[in-house]
């Protein structure tokens, strides 16, 4: 009888525990479908949004509604307005209505924005060295303007990085507010105190083991005895950073060591990089297929700066070795000096080409973001296995070219970018003057062009061209000379290279003119390392200028998936040939590594 009890007591025990955790629901996710604004007349729906977490949801973006957040969006709203001038603005109204059976949410809050308060004057007191013309240029706030905080903030922060430039470090910039709140107008005092004016003591280098100490002073923009200007510390400090030889780089003004109160001595605290690098990579493309790349450099030889390096490509359309010496201050200048030599063998689609030779390039950076460059090639080329109708009449080519090129570059990543300019122009000759088998010109210019669309989304674009003419002895350029297009970096519905024109057999044989248009690709990340694209490419290769036909323009939207990955984005591309001819596919697909362009 106790065991017949005992066991009843178990099960209501355990129906109690069932009942319990049935009660116990996860609460309902409540999907934001809608959120809109009344009575803003001052600020667009759409900014106002930027302002708050909870929004409407979007295309594989959705948000979803919790009350302390969206509380505290309302907070945010409020501080927006009043940061902006609307001292008086106030929510009037909000109505959250719910859906439980949909598991939806629609929001409307309505505002009263009041009056705007707007700026009647503005002081500047306590400057000595600066008069009050030079600094009220950097004043972003104007009288009229309504009072916005930001506006007086960033004034303050231009009036120190102004006074940081000219070294006065320790100087101090503090506005005063005072607001008539029945006439709704604001006077702002910005009240300076200067302090000392710093100049450079001694320069001290904290952290060197390898690396020679005149390999770091040669990029400082400082020296001792000039005034201290912060901006050129930083400069300094980037251009460190960028030599490639440093982990870190940290570089800041410090008392001086001579005890001079009006001098500051400069630390610059350095990391080194480790000088060598031995690099194995191994991945797959649809084109190279199976591939690898062995690299091995030196990147500080003896601690000049200085560096080579031994590279190794094997896949299934290259196949080379390359020795690389590069040296960063030609003939003690800030001029760069790469010297290249490599021997390869490629298999294209219309031909084998076995290639020996060098290139020899001189280049500088101007302005941060641009640099020039001279690049001279010289290579013997020689072609095999020919499968074009159309033979060359000659199978070996000995190429001397001379190529002057300019770079912009603003991209705030170059394998991944989300905004930002790419442009270059180059023009190369080959022959003549410099000797070799073969002369012709060539001109090629690219543009690529980043945005982001919202905190997800980016939009990107890219137009590429080229011209290039025979002249003197040459009676064609070289198949491996020419223009080719189609394929995973260009126009994405055609195989590798088979967009232009192509002899009775349809293999490729390349052209003289070239105009490729990424014209639009929308990047979007799916759900975590995942992402998504849109593309729309278009263009062709035409047997010279004379015959372009914009009607030949060939297009190709697609749409691509996206992985971040520790080694880089993996990209899986299809695009449909929208006007197939006879003997096209209607459309091809790519794995390959990084973006597109």
């Amino acid at each position: 009888m106790k065991t017949i009890v005992c066991k009843i007591h178990i099960l209501f025990f355990i129906g109690a525990l069932c009942t319990t955790a049935m009660a116990i629901e996860k609460p309902v996710k409540l999907k934001v479908i809608d959120l809109s604004f009344e009575g803003n007349a001052a600020f667009s729906e759409p900014k106002l949004l930027r302002t708050m977490i909870t929004r409407p949801s979007g295309f594989l973006s959705p948000v979803y509604y919790y009350e302390n957040i969206y509380n505290d969006d309302l907070n945010s709203l409020l501080s927006f307005y009043r940061r902006n001038g609307y001292l008086e603005a106030r929510i009037i109204d909000q109505r959250v209505e719910i859906d439980s059976l949909r598991r939806q949410v629609q929001i409307q809050i309505k505002i009263e924005e009041g009056q705007v308060t707007n700026v009647d004057g503005i002081s500047l007191f306590g400057n000595q060295h600066f008069n009050e013309t030079q600094l009220m240029k950097l004043v972003k706030l104007k009288i009229g303007d309504p009072l916005q905080h930001d506006k007086i903030q960033d004034t303050r922060l231009r009036i120190l990085t102004h006074y940081a430039n000219n070294g006065f470090l320790d100087a101090e910039v503090s506005p005063e507010i005072k607001i008539n709140y029945e006439a709704h107008r604001a006077y702002v005092d910005l009240m300076i105190v200067e302090r000392a004016q710093f100049t450079i003591d001694q320069i001290v280098i904290i952290g060197l083991e390898k690396t020679k100490p005149g390999i770091v002073r040669r990029e400082l923009l400082f020296k001792p005895d000039q005034i201290i200007k912060y901006s050129q510390l930083l400069q300094s400090q980037r251009k460190l950073y960028l030599t490639g030889l440093f982990q870190s780089v940290f570089i800041h003004p410090k008392p001086a060591a001579s005890g001079d109160t009006t001098r500051k001595d400069i630390a610059i605290m350095i990391k080194e990089n480790y000088t060598g690098e031995f690099n194995v990579t191994l991945g797959y493309g649809s084109i190279e297929k199976l591939r690898s790349r062995i690299e091995i450099f030196n990147t500080n030889l003896k601690g000049t700066a200085r560096k080579i390096g031994l590279t190794t490509t094997l896949n299934f359309i290259h196949q080379g070795i390359e020795a690389s010496f590069t040296e960063p201050w030609f003939l003690g200048k800030p001029w760069r000096f790469d010297a290249n030599f490599r021997r390869s063998f490629f298999d294209e689609p219309g031909y084998d080409l076995d290639q020996l030779g060098g290139k020899f390039t001189i280049g500088r950076t101007f302005f941060e973001r641009s640099n020039i460059s001279v690049i001279y090639r010289y290579e013997n080329n020689r072609l095999k296995n020919i499968r074009t109708t159309e033979i060359p009449d000659q199978f070996r080519s000995n190429l001397r070219t001379l190529k002057l090129t300019t770079i912009f570059d603003n991209r705030d990543n170059m394998f991944n970018t989300t905004r930002g300019v790419y442009l270059e122009w180059g023009n190369e000759m080959a022959g003549s003057f410099l000797s070799g088998t073969d002369t012709f010109v060539r001109t090629l210019g690219r543009a690529k062009y980043f945005r982001r669309l919202s905190d997800k989304t980016v939009f990107a674009s890219s137009l590429e061209f080229g011209w290039m003419k025979k002249f003197g002895k040459s009676k064609e350029i070289p198949l491996n000379e020419r223009f080719y297009t189609g394929g995973p970096n260009s126009i994405r519905g055609f195989p590798y290279r088979s967009v232009g024109p192509l002899d009775i057999n349809r293999v490729e044989v390349g052209g003289n003119f070239k105009l490729v248009m990424n014209l639009c690709e929308i990047r979007r990340p799916i759900y975590k390392m995942f992402g998504g694209a849109l593309f729309f490419d278009a263009g062709n290769v035409w047997r010279s200028f004379r015959t372009i036909h914009f009607s030949d323009i060939r297009i190709a939207p697609g749409l691509g998936l996206r992985i971040d990955t520790p080694i880089g984005i993996v990209r899986f591309d299809y695009g449909v040939n929208v006007f197939p001819r006879p003997g096209e596919s209607v459309g091809a697909f790519f794995v390959s590594i990084g973006q597109a362009f």
